[in-house]
């Protein structure tokens, strides 16, 4: 890559005549004289470089950043990254990422999320174990698009790189304790030190980070609130760099959060005799006058999760080449006893558990060359052992009878539900991946480049053990479903057929009847035993074409093609006849990206504006859907996305920093057909929702964040930070509006943020004040429909305004 020198006069005015930002540029074209902004560095393509001079989308934030904005978690990093969500069915330990509308719906601890997440290189792919990681951090990246060359499996819609702090030689160590304060009785501590053990040789540093909460969720008759945070982690780092060949750098990090988890909202949909807008026990939310973030659930149990991540990186570095050993292992395990339901009755409890061990290890060699050619080329194996056990509390409280009034599908079912019990699910998986790699690099002239990266990757998925039994509400064996159930229906029991439909389908087949000779629960006799081991291989090739082309020093166009591919996955939901791998099985997904953009440092280095241009073709996309008591993986047939982002960074003045950053979706499946949940006696109606809006896909999302030097003295300076960040409206379910669906959504919505603090002119000490969602917005970050089988709609509250103050001593 080039040295990049200061634009001329000439070059610069030729941009300003492109129209780029030209109402921002020449509005603040006396102030641009101010310091240039800070160049960051980013490892996304697997060496140093700076974000403006890779041809790839990807938003880098230094750990001064993530302080500034007062970002805690990883639920915090789509406030400022454009075409970016985040959702959390379960608070923000477990996370669902969301970029360029690429998401999943499914909340089963067994799927792998299509946004890779990486601490120090180490892939995690539990989504429980997204959240444990966040503290200590040396800089964030998010990679916007299919990353299908230098990553791992399953980066369809992108990738997060969490870096932490590495101990140091010879420079300024970053030690320092930071102390803070706030609303619901938070607490906080976090410290880091590092030293040099041996001099030049050998340096270690230590982390400590915990967090307390009492929770913003009230609990109506507890004396303890839901959505509680009790979080403790500590990291210990060691580098060791004997000579200015070999480089190596271990890490182990161990974190944990045992606290109460965040209660569901129960909004009825079923309109009872005398009690409209109830569940199917026959509560009514809107008759009770609760507040948005109360609730009157009765069961909210404990939200526990463990992760141990031990990684160690080895560099060799040669004459012009690199090479690259990183050996990574982790053991993350999680725990929760949900109240789904959210409300005062014994509708529907789900305890989950899961514990997933897995290790990986990465090979690469990296060329430095000084001609026209650079290569990275490596191998690749993981492998990831997952056992998840579930139960399914089912109408502990009975049904109302009023239910078979108000929807007669229903009234055969209702013997079943008197003492139905729970469904006891056990499943194990293991998973190899095993691939070789490479990316090509040709600057054909000082201007002109190429990137060709191509990635084979072999993938075995292979379920192990799976049973799925019934149990009583005391845990008393009941029967088993699979193995076990014989009947050949996939469904917890056959009832007599009383809908219109049922009797039409006896009508046209006469043979149905003779399911009624196994009237009653479809499950056979208890046992533990495992279903057929089912295994499913797959070889793909995936990578990207780039060309990239840059108009003087400090602009760069680019334009890139790329195939993204993420592994198929086992049903991790509760079914009830065993399935042969066609049916138990969800097939790969796979994205052809198309993508053209440009970055440019202007008006000397004090604005930047990086913009794309993108388009998916997007295939078999997996995500869960809810029938009834039933859980389905399925494969959405296919879908289009198309969008545009920017931002845009500028030092209006030596004492005010402007962010603003942009993001724009068009997306639609293509196609899709699912079962209809309005018609549940009738399994086989299926719906065409071909048209409708892909999941967490908001239309439009801004953000803007301001930097403002109140006061500047000797001794040292006031500053103060405004954020905020909007969501266009946007829908949690593939069905949108239709079919009984159209309240699983969130309307639009602004969220925003502040942060003042007095930093020592030393930057031994600094002083903050914090609120975040300054206007108290009442919204939601997950919502699902239950109708079919519970009759209400289910939704987590996204938090409401909290703040604090915190203090951070350096040394």
């Amino acid at each position: 890559m080039q040295q990049r020198r200061s634009a001329t006069h000439k070059s610069r005015r030729h941009l300003l005549s492109t129209g780029i930002c030209l109402a921002i540029a020449s509005s603040f074209n006396s102030a641009f004289a101010a310091p240039m902004l800070e160049e960051v560095l980013v490892t996304a393509q697997k060496r140093s470089q700076s974000t403006q001079d890779i041809p790839v989308a990807v938003t880098g934030l230094t750990g001064t950043q993530l302080d500034k904005y007062g970002f805690e978690n990883a639920s915090d990093i789509s406030a400022q990254v454009p075409n970016m969500q985040v959702s959390g069915p379960y608070g923000d330990i477990q996370p669902i990422f969301a970029i360029r509308g690429v998401s999943m719906s499914d909340y089963s601890s067994n799927q792998a999320s299509p946004i890779g997440v990486y601490v120090d290189e180490t892939y995690l792919a539990p989504v429980y174990s997204h959240g444990a990681n966040f503290f200590d951090i040396e800089r964030l990246e998010v990679l916007r698009g299919p990353q299908g060359t230098l990553y791992g499996k399953n980066t369809t819609g992108g990738a997060i790189n969490i870096i932490t702090r590495t101990p140091q030689f010879g420079d300024e160590p970053s030690n320092y304790i930071k102390l803070g304060a706030g609303s619901y009785n938070a607490t906080s501590a976090e410290a880091g030190a590092e030293t040099e053990l041996i001099p030049g040789i050998l340096a270690a540093r230590g982390a400590l980070s915990f967090k307390r909460d009492e929770g913003y969720v009230d609990i109506v008759g507890r004396s303890e609130n839901g959505a509680q945070t009790d979080f403790q982690g500590g990291r210990l780092a060691f580098h060791y760099a004997p000579n200015d060949t070999w480089d190596a750098v271990f890490k182990y990090t161990v974190s944990g959060n045992d606290a109460l988890s965040t209660p569901a909202r129960n909004e009825g949909r079923t309109d009872l005799i005398g009690s409209p807008n109830s569940d199917y026990n026959g509560y009514s939310r809107q008759s009770r006058n609760l507040d948005f973030h109360e609730t009157e659930a009765n069961d909210v149990g404990p939200l526990i999760t463990n992760t141990d991540i031990a990684g160690l990186t080895v560099t060799f570095a040669g004459d012009g080449f690199s090479i690259t050993s990183v050996t990574s292992y982790y053991d993350a395990d999680y725990y929760q006893l949900a109240d789904t339901d959210g409300s005062p009755n014994d509708l529907l409890t789900i305890t989950w558990s899961s514990d997933t061990i897995g290790y990986s290890q990465d090979l690469r060699f990296s060329s430095e060359f000084d001609g026209m050619f650079n290569i990275i080329a490596g191998v690749y194996y993981g492998y990831e052992d997952q056992f998840m056990h579930n139960i399914y509390d089912i109408f502990d409280t009975p049904p109302d009878v009023r239910v078979g009034v108000a929807k007669p599908d229903t009234a055969q079912q209702y013997p079943f539900l008197l003492d139905y019990g729970m469904l006891d699910q056990r499943m194990e998986t293991k998973k190899t991946s095993l691939a070789a790699y490479s990316q090509m690099r040709f600057d054909f002239t000082d201007r002109f480049g190429m990137d060709l990266g191509l990635r084979y990757t072999k993938d075995s998925n292979e379920q192990s053990y799976f049973n799925i039994s019934r149990v009583g509400y005391d845990g008393s064996p009941r029967g088993t479903y699979v193995p076990g159930n014989n009947t050949g229906v996939d469904d917890a029991y056959i009832s007599v057929p009383l809908s219109q439909s049922q009797l039409v389908d006896i009508l046209g087949d006469p043979t149905l009847l003779l399911n009624l000779l196994n009237l009653g629960y479809t499950h056979g006799a208890y046992t533990l035993d495992s279903a057929p081991k089912l295994e499913a291989n797959e070889a793909e090739w995936t990578g990207k074409i780039g060309l990239d082309y840059r108009i003087n020093d400090d602009v760069m166009v680019y334009v890139s093609a790329s195939h993204g591919y993420r592994s198929g996955s086992f049903n991790g939901g509760a079914y009830y006849l065993a399935r042969p791998i066609e049916t138990a099985y969800a097939s790969p997904e796979y994205i052809d990206a198309f993508e053209v953009g440009f970055k440019a440092d202007l008006l000397d280095n004090s604005m930047r504006l990086n913009a794309a241009l993108f388009s998916y073709d997007y295939t078999d996309q997996q995500f869960i859907n809810v029938v009834g008591f039933s859980n389905f993986l399925e494969n959405a047939g296919s879908s289009q996305i198309a969008g545009a982002e920017a931002e845009l960074w500028a030092r209006l003045t030596e004492k005010l920093t402007l962010q603003i950053g942009f993001g724009y979706l068009q997306t639609e499946f293509s196609e899709l057909t699912l079962a209809n949940t309005e018609t549940i006696a009738d399994a086989d109606d299926r719906v065409d929702l071909s048209g409708n809006e892909l999941i967490s896909a908001p239309k439009f999302n801004y953000s803007i964040s301001l930097d403002y030097d109140i006061w500047v003295t000797d001794a040292g300076y006031l500053t103060a930070n405004v954020n905020g960040n909007f969501q266009d409206d946007q829908w949690y379910s593939a069905y949108n509006d239709q079919y009984g669906y159209g309240e699983i959504r969130q309307d639009a919505y602004w969220l925003f943020n502040a942060r003042t603090s007095w930093h020592a002119s030393d930057d031994s000490y600094s002083i903050s004040l914090w609120v975040k969602n300054l206007m108290d917005k009442e919204y939601d970050s997950y919502g699902i429909n239950l109708q079919a089988g519970f009759g209400h709609d289910n939704y987590l509250a996204g938090p409401p305004r909290s703040y604090g103050a915190e203090v951070t001593y350096r040394f």
